[in-house]
């Protein structure tokens, strides 16, 4: 049995916010990570892809709470590089520092009337309303998965994993 022998495929209401994941397509493989919202009567849960990233903005990818995701049992590692003044204009797939912590910037779900979301990267929570007090801005972040004690790039998940999906 070898260690990553408990990843597998589970309902995404069962897998954590700030949780890798591996999310199958009819276009492939993506590693993600999984988000969770809270709402007013129950969490909604969505993804942003982080392995191969979009071409364009990162934005919120709404996940049926029954949709399997792979669970790679794994939490992200970011490595938010240089931070520009905190007078940067942030724009969506940023990172950036205020009081509370890092959050990435993300497009919001149309369907919200939202135009952003926030994520916190830590722990997998969409927040509305962080662009205030900024103390920096991370425009080349980048980020890998930690499995146990160990740090795995993003792209070699797949890899690591291709016979399990």
């Amino acid at each position: 049995m070898t260690e990553d022998a408990t990843a597998h495929k589970r309902p995404a209401f069962e897998i954590g916010g700030g949780s890798v994941v591996i999310r199958s397509s009819e276009d492939g493989h993506v590693v993600c990570l999984k988000l969770d919202r809270m709402g007013k009567e129950y969490v909604h849960h969505y993804v942003i892809e982080l392995d191969p990233r979009p071409a364009g903005h990162l934005e919120l990818l709404y996940v049926d709470p029954d949709e399997e995701l792979f669970d790679c049992f794994a939490t992200i590692e970011m490595d938010y590089g240089h931070a520009n003044g905190a007078d940067e204009a942030v724009e969506a797939g940023h990172a950036f520092e205020n009081k509370d912590g890092h959050f990435i910037k993300v497009m919001d779900d149309p369907k919200t009337q939202k135009m952003f979301g926030f994520v916190e990267p830590s722990s997998g929570q969409v927040r509305i309303r962080q662009e205030r007090k900024l103390k920096g801005v991370h425009k080349d972040w980048t980020a890998r998965a930690r499995i146990k004690d160990e740090i795995v790039e993003l792209a070699d998940l797949l890899k690591r994993f291709a016979d399990q999906l």
